[in-house]
C-alpha cells in the first residue's frame, strides 16, 4: 500500500528553474535597411521653365545689356506674403533696383526680367557696377530678422526708414515682431549665438528652398556658374567681392546686411546640389 501524501506539508525538493536558451547575436541580412537620414534634396533637377510666372515689370527699370554671368546672389525681401509690395517699392525707386526672380513662400518663381539682363541689387558703390552686371540676383519672400517680445518697449523702424527715425512700441511676451513692429506668426529659426544683429528669423519654406535649388541647377547649365559650396558665403567674403564665380548671399558682399541667414535646410540643399 502506498503511503498517504501529506498535502499540507511543504516539499523540500526545490522546483527546477527553466534555463533560458541563449539567443544568437542578430546580424544584418542583405534585406535589412540601415537607418540612414533621407536627403530630400537629392532629387532636385534644373527648373522646369513652365513653373515660372512672369510678372509685368517696366522695361525702363532694368538694363538690357548682356554680360557674362559669373555669380548668383541670394537675398530675402524683408516683407510679408505676396510680392506686389516688393515690386512696387522697386518701381518707385529712382534707381533701377531689382532681381530677376522673386521666389514666393509657396515656391512660385516670379520672373521680372531675363537673367541675361541686370539691375542694381548689391548696393555696392562702385562706378562700374561690375558685380551687379555679372551676377544674377534671387529674392526669397521673407520677413528676415525678427525681434522677440518681452512685455517691454522696443524700437522699430518706420515704414519709410531713415537714419535716426524709429518708432517706440510695446511688445507682448513670446510674440515675434518684424522690423516695422508688426506681429509675425510664422515658423521661426533661432540662432543661439545670433546672426547679423538678430537671434530670430522667419524660416525659408521647403518649397522656396527647392525652387532656389532648381534655379541654381538651371543657371549652372545655362551660364556655367559653379555650385561648389562656399564655406564663407554667410559672412563678409573677400572672394565674393573679388568676383569669384559661384553662389553667394548679400551677406557675402556687405557687413550691414542679414540676407540670407544660414538656415540648416538651405545649407543642406546647397551642399547637395554641388554633387548633382
Amino acid at each position: 500500500m502506498n503511503p498517504c501524501l501529506n498535502l499540507f506539508k511543504k516539499n523540500n525538493i526545490a522546483t527546477p528553474v527553466p534555463i533560458e536558451k541563449p539567443q544568437p547575436t542578430p546580424t544584418m541580412s542583405s534585406n535589412t535597411i540601415p537607418d540612414v537620414p533621407i536627403n530630400i534634396w537629392e532629387d532636385l533637377k534644373p527648373l522646369n521653365l513652365s513653373k515660372i510666372q512672369w510678372y509685368i515689370y517696366p522695361e525702363n527699370k532694368y538694363f538690357k545689356n548682356e554680360y557674362q554671368k559669373k555669380q548668383i546672389v541670394l537675398h530675402h525681401t524683408v516683407s510679408g506674403p505676396h510680392i506686389d509690395g516688393d515690386v512696387n517699392s522697386w518701381i518707385r525707386n529712382k534707381h533701377n533696383v531689382g532681381t530677376t526672380i522673386i521666389v514666393d513662400r509657396d515656391g512660385t518663381p516670379w520672373q521680372l526680367f531675363s537673367s541675361k539682363y541686370w539691375a542694381y541689387h548689391l548696393g555696392i558703390g562702385t562706378n562700374s557696377h561690375y558685380l551687379d552686371k555679372h551676377s544674377i540676383g534671387i529674392e526669397l519672400d521673407n520677413w528676415g530678422g525678427l525681434t522677440k517680445g518681452s512685455g517691454s518697449l522696443k524700437f522699430f523702424k518706420t515704414k519709410k526708414y531713415k537714419l535716426g527715425k524709429w518708432n517706440l512700441k510695446g511688445t507682448d511676451t513670446n510674440k515675434y515682431y518684424n522690423d516695422y513692429g508688426g506681429v509675425v506668426d510664422t515658423p521661426i529659426q533661432y540662432y543661439p549665438e545670433g546672426f547679423r544683429g538678430y537671434y530670430y528669423f522667419e524660416k525659408y519654406t521647403e518649397k522656396q528652398i527647392r525652387t532656389v535649388g532648381e534655379l541654381l541647377l538651371l543657371w549652372r547649365d545655362r551660364y556655367g556658374i559653379p555650385l561648389t559650396f562656399n564655406e564663407d558665403m554667410f559672412e563678409f567674403s573677400s572672394d565674393a567681392i573679388d568676383g569669384k564665380p559661384g553662389v553667394w548671399t548679400h551677406v557675402s558682399f556687405r557687413k550691414d546686411k542679414s540676407d540670407c541667414h544660414p538656415q540648416p535646410e538651405l545649407i543642406d540643399m546647397l551642399k547637395t546640389i554641388q554633387n548633382l
